[in-house]
């Protein structure tokens, strides 16, 4: 019967059988009445506990006046004070604090480690003054006397009882209500002593006890403890300070959440009458309630499935009325759920496998200008993880290239479509490379709201291969011209040069009879003739090179080999040598006296470019996880500028008076040979390093030994 109501009726019913405005009414009316008789008797223990405390202020005072006359009548007091008894060995027998004065008002005697000046204006001999030498800053109960000899005042006793914890925590013991000493700061508020507890005063109540110096009771005091407020019902005594004016206050209260708990206490007789009268409800209610919690919580509970990812739940509710029909749509939305975030992650992994197998760089802008998404191809052109990409602005990310910044800017703002453009990318870790940039507009989604279109995607290709192999082609093409020229060339030449360098012979044969001049001019035409033939030998070699003759090598042998080839200029030069060879390297295919030929231009280069007392560093290693063998030529020398570093193995490129250019072309090309590869780095005027890699041939490792 029940499974055919609505909601509605559900409700109407569950509500009639508990019948709950009666009852809240009546405990309303209950609590409220306790409550009145509660504040009533927590104001009375107040208003004990401020009279306790008066009292008790009363009979220290007492006390501290007879301290002081029985003292001021001890003969040996008087000489203290003037001076003929020793006032260490006077004895203070009490536990109150006792000063002497003399005449002129100075402290000669403190029985506590305390120093304070003498009151100039205590009220009938009783004063309250506070000690600023404690660390906690109590004030301090004083009764000050006066003390004569023969009718002439000689000095003043002053005894005292600090108005410390110690006192608060025995007037909360005698009344059983809290007790704090609130002292005015510079800023005109109350603050605890010790605690440093805030109350927060009302001008009335300020006129009431600071003005009129008569107790309050407040019933909302605000005291501010740790940054929290806490309610108070509380009652505040004023404490005159040496000079009448109230800085000090004397604050009996009791929490407002104790008075809570009181009032909940007091209450419970009638909690227990509503609990009688509701027993009956719950117990007649309880299927009504379950018919309408049961459904909802398994809605709950398939919601936080659903948003924690788990899109097969399905809620079985067999009812007629709008929770069933609720199910069952919630079941068809689950349904239709699970088919379309199946089908998005299937087309997310399928975009993410083509971005990954993807060569070229992508890099995805929003309308924002917000880099949203980059590949792994673009992330390795770049140099940085997708982390310090993903989320920053194109500007950001592009900060050290203000050319392509205006390319995507460009496209941004005019919508523009680019294909195929050929740049140069500069990157956050210095280096510049070839790029060729493509950029494709994004169409703006339906429920964009920017404003500004739907972003541009980057299609970045890495052309550094590309431009290395054109540069290789390039130059087989320049070779290869050069070899079919160089045979003719040098015939033509070397034919003519035979020729001058045989009558140049005879003209020298012949100038013993001439002059001196004649002599001389056919000198100078020998050595350029010897000259030029050197010059066609090396171009010989460059544009027709002999293919090398591989056998197993130790570079550092064919290193140590070519050192002692040129050891009589490095003596004459007085230049350094650092060798820094690795031992046990394993070996490399290669051409001896072509290795010999690579390590003898680049010293030979290394002693031209350094100046006496230089240093020649020469270094081998093995790098394992490569698999090849590093050797490096580094000097101190004069160093080759920026702008020439890429010219120097091309052909014929020289910056040194005489030179062919044609040295490290053959390097070049001598290294190619060996399938091995060769860097140039440095700076001009702090030297050069030539930077040599061979691969490592899986053959028997060759011990090194020096060279004899």
């Amino acid at each position: 019967m029940i499974k055919g109501f609505s909601i509605r009726k559900k409700l109407i019913v569950a509500f009639i059988l508990i019948g709950v405005f009666p009852m809240l009414i009546a405990t309303y009316v209950g609590i409220k009445i306790a409550s009145v008789r509660l504040e009533k008797g927590i104001e009375e223990r107040i208003n004990y506990a401020g009279k306790s405390a008066v009292y008790l202020l009363a009979q220290k005072k007492t006390e501290l006046a007879g301290v002081a006359k029985s003292f001021a009548d001890d003969p040996r007091l008087r000489q203290a004070i003037q001076g003929g008894v020793n006032i260490k060995f006077l004895w203070f027998d009490t536990p109150l604090k006792v000063l002497l004065y003399n005449a002129r008002g100075k402290m000669i005697f403190s029985s506590a480690d305390i120093h304070l000046p003498r009151p100039l204006h205590p009220e009938k001999g009783m004063t309250l003054i506070r000690n600023k030498t404690g660390k906690a800053g109590w004030p301090l109960l004083v009764y000050l006397l006066p003390v004569s000899d023969k009718g002439k005042p000689i000095g003043t006793i002053m005894t005292g009882y600090t108005l410390n914890q110690e006192f608060l925590n025995n007037l909360k013991s005698m009344t059983g209500v809290e007790s704090i000493l609130l002292k005015k700061d510079a800023a005109g508020s109350y603050r605890s002593l010790g605690s440093k507890d805030r109350l927060d005063l009302d001008e009335t109540t300020l006129q009431r006890v600071v003005k009129e110096k008569r107790q309050a009771f407040i019933r909302n005091a605000a005291l501010h403890r740790g940054g929290n407020r806490h309610d108070y019902y509380a009652l505040l005594t004023p404490l005159p300070d040496a000079d009448g004016k109230v800085s000090l206050l004397l604050f009996n209260g009791i929490p407002a959440s104790e008075t809570l708990g009181g009032k909940l206490s007091s209450a419970r007789f009638y909690y227990i009458l509503i609990l009688l009268g509701l027993a009956l409800s719950v117990i007649t209610g309880s299927a009504v309630a379950t018919g309408i919690s049961w459904p909802i919580l398994r809605f709950s509970q398939g919601v936080r499935a659903i948003s924690a990812g788990d899109y097969n739940q399905k809620i079985h509710i067999h009812s007629k009325d709008e929770i069933g029909i609720l199910a069952d749509s919630f079941n068809r939305m689950t349904d239709r759920l699970r088919e379309t975030i199946a089908q998005l992650v299937e087309n997310r992994n399928y975009t993410e496998n083509i971005l990954k197998s993807l060569l070229n760089g992508v890099i995805t802008i929003d309308p924002l200008n917000r880099i949203v998404r980059v590949n792994r191809a673009a992330e390795q052109i770049l140099n940085l993880p997708q982390e310090s990409i993903v989320g920053r602005t194109f500007s950001e990310v592009f900060h050290q290239d203000p050319k392509l910044q205006k390319l995507i800017r460009d496209s941004l703002d005019h919508r523009r479509m680019k294909e195929g453009i050929e740049t140069e990318l500069h990157r956050e870790d210095g280096k510049t490379i070839p790029i060729e940039l493509s950029l494709s507009l994004l169409e703006e989604s339906s429920d964009s709201s920017s404003g500004k279109g739907g972003g541009l995607v980057l299609l970045v290709r890495d052309l550094t291969e590309i431009q290395v192999l054109k540069e290789h082609i390039r130059r087989q093409d320049r070779l290869a011209a050069l070899g079919e020229l160089s045979a003719g060339i040098a015939h033509e030449i070397r034919n003519p040069l035979g020729i001058i360098k045989g009558a140049a012979g005879l003209l020298r044969k012949e100038s013993f009879s001439q002059s001196a001049k004649t002599e001389e001019l056919t000198s100078v035409i020998l050595e350029e003739v010897d000259r030029l033939n050197e010059v066609i030998s090396d171009f010989l070699e460059f544009a027709r090179p002999k293919p090398p003759l591989f056998k197993p090598q130790n570079i550092n042998e064919l290193i140590r080999n070519t050192l002692q080839m040129v050891a009589l200029q490095i003596d004459e030069q007085k230049t350094r040598i650092k060798e820094r060879l690795e031992p046990g390297l394993p070996p490399i295919l290669a051409d001896e006296h072509q290795m010999h030929q690579i390590f003898l231009n680049l010293l030979l280069n290394a002693l031209q470019a350094t100046d006496r007392g230089d240093t020649i560093t020469i270094e081998s290693r093995f790098l394992p996880e490569e698999g090849q063998i590093q050797v490096r030529f580094s000097d101190t020398g004069i160093g080759i500028p920026e702008h020439d570093r890429k010219k120097v193995f091309n052909p014929f490129f020289t910056t040194r008076e005489g030179g062919t250019g044609l040295g490290l072309s053959v390097v070049s090309q001598i290294v190619e040979n060996h399938h091995g590869k060769i860097f140039l780095t440095g700076e001009e005027g702090k030297g050069s390093c030539f930077t040599l890699r061979f691969p490592v041939q899986n053959i028997p490792a060759v011990e090194n030994h020096p060279a004899s």
